[in-house]
């Protein structure tokens, strides 16, 4: 397949799937102006790894004629050249294990998914971190799925949030990991090459990241794509942080749409065909605004809009009580969108909890000397203060805007969730248990050993 034969596919194939160039770049991972270029003849020399991402989005390769294949040479040109063994070459797609990813296309990830798909491809271990409801696992799902070409022996899905029991001690998290991926690498052989994706890993943090050495060192063909909201202490680790879909500012299609208003226009469309939110954008805009553009609470928003009128959910005082009352299953790991969020806030400390109610006080954004300005309080002299509010950043509790002088911010979902919360006050963890990462394990496994 020569270039013009690839631009011809590349076309046909696009518009007999329906797909803008937009979208198949969020199917693909390839910038829209790369796929702009191909189509209309102004890069004839594509990235070897732009064409195979294309062509995986777009369902396999046309019927090539006989002869030389263009292919990538080493400074990143085409040439001919004998095809390689790929992907495309199979009878069958490489195998899939586990949960699937949504069919529908991603909005406003389209640098996240070039950065993991460039990340997965140079280094053996990916962790995805952010906060509950940001999109973690189907970012890593889709992700993986673009990825498969580059794993013959296939993919594999672990859900840890449902595979892990709530309630479990350390040691015995560390016997159940193994389980669990013992069944999904255990056929492994020699350097068989396979992506392992570990969703939810924030209950066993600390585990996980003994595992993930363990399993990198005993398979070489493996690689592994890790979602926590907390990141794993693992050597040649590649983070990449979540974060939430931009509210203000231009978009990844319309100059004047946002990818937070956009993700909310296409679920209305999708569920409620006649109810038109053109004429209302500003106050579309403010409702993401108030959402801080977490893609979770927007879904949520969206389903409450065959219910109730758009100005009900502008109330800042009562919206995430509206929202709680959706039964979030269907979209998330979680029942409701607070059970997103209370379950990172069960697992502090008291003296962590009591920093974060100071925190929520705080007007957005807030700088470390506001956070040291009240040392005097229960939360802690000022280098506890900042110990503390460096791993509620790390509990993805707290956003760090880091654009010169750092600067701090405390999400609305986890305002609202904190507000919730200091009306049921939870009991401290007691001072035996020192280690902030595995406290949630230790104190749960007490209770489930005690029953």
């Amino acid at each position: 397949m020569d270039v013009h034969q690839l631009r011809e596919f590349l076309v046909n194939q696009r518009r007999a799937s329906g797909w803008t160039q937009e979208e198949l770049a969020e199917r693909s991972g390839v910038s829209v102006r790369t796929i702009r270029n191909l189509e209309t003849g102004c890069n004839t020399n594509p990235r070897r790894s732009s064409v195979e991402l294309l062509l995986n989005a777009l369902g396999g390769a046309p019927a090539a004629p006989a002869g030389p294949t263009v292919w990538e040479s080493g400074d990143g040109s085409l040439v001919p050249a004998q095809r390689p063994r790929s992907e495309h070459d199979r009878a069958e797609p490489a195998p899939w294990y586990g949960p699937r990813p949504l069919g529908d296309p991603m909005v406003g990830r389209e640098a996240d998914m070039r950065h993991i798909l460039a990340s997965a491809q140079r280094s053996r271990l990916m962790v995805l971190t952010g906060p509950g409801g940001v999109g973690k696992t189907r970012l890593a799902l889709a992700a993986a799925y673009r990825l498969r070409p580059l794993f013959p022996d296939g993919v594999a899905v672990a859900e840890l949030r449902d595979c892990m029991p709530e309630h479990i001690e350390p040691v015995h998290a560390r016997a159940e990991l193994d389980r669990i991926t013992e069944g999904l690498t255990g056929d492994l052989a020699g350097t068989g090459r396979r992506l392992l994706v570990l969703d939810g890993a924030e209950r066993v943090v600390r585990q996980t990241a003994r595992l993930a050495r363990r399993l990198l060192d005993e398979h070489p063909g493996l690689h592994l794509l890790v979602t926590s909201r907390r990141a794993l202490a693992a050597g040649a680790a590649e983070s990449w942080e979540v974060e939430p879909l931009r509210v203000d500012g231009p978009g990844h299609r319309d100059a004047d749409v946002p990818s937070a208003v956009e993700l909310l226009l296409r679920r209305v469309r999708s569920s409620l065909p006649t109810l038109d939110l053109a004429p209302h954008l500003p106050q579309v805009t403010t409702l993401c605004r108030l959402l801080d553009g977490m893609p979770l609470a927007i879904e949520i928003a969206a389903q409450r809009l065959r219910s109730l009128p758009l100005s009900s959910l502008l109330r800042e005082e009562t919206l995430f009580h509206l929202l709680d009352q959706v039964d979030a299953g269907a979209l998330s790991a979680h029942r409701t969108l607070s059970d997103s969020v209370r379950w990172s806030y069960d697992l502090l400390p008291a003296p962590h909890r009591d920093l974060l109610h100071d925190l929520v006080a705080l007007p957005d954004p807030f700088a470390l000397d506001d956070v040291l300005a009240g040392h005097q309080g229960p939360a802690g002299s000022a280098p506890q203060r900042s110990h503390r509010l460096a791993e509620l950043v790390d509990a993805s509790l707290v956003q760090t805007l880091r654009q010169g002088q750092y600067q701090y911010r405390v999400h609305a979902l986890v305002r609202h969730v904190v507000a919730r919360a200091r009306q049921q006050p939870l009991a401290p963890y007691g001072p035996d248990v020192d280690e902030y990462g595995d406290r949630a394990v230790a104190a749960a496994g007490a209770a489930h050993s005690a029953a």
